[in-house]
């Protein structure tokens, strides 16, 4: 396995140390807690092959608009 050393100031060292589990390392952790970015072309051909069902769809178009406004409300 290939690696990469990296800087990071304290705070960031602190914060990542208290994130992550006794027994999981700074990689397993930066995983977890890092999402790898959306792939939107292929989120798009999934939805084209399993279509959202209508009330999906209007919980969807609900989460926008409330992003949209500014605010977020949980329901």
């Amino acid at each position: 396995m290939a690696t990469k050393t990296i800087s990071i100031d304290l705070e960031a060292y602190s914060r990542l140390k208290r994130a992550k589990a006794r027994s999981e390392s700074f990689s397993s952790a930066i995983k977890r807690i890092v999402r790898p970015p959306l792939d939107v072309e292929e989120w798009l051909e999934t939805l084209r092959r399993h279509p959202l069902s209508e009330a999906a769809f209007r919980a969807v178009e609900r989460a926008v608009a409330r992003r949209g406004s500014g605010r977020r409300r949980r329901r």
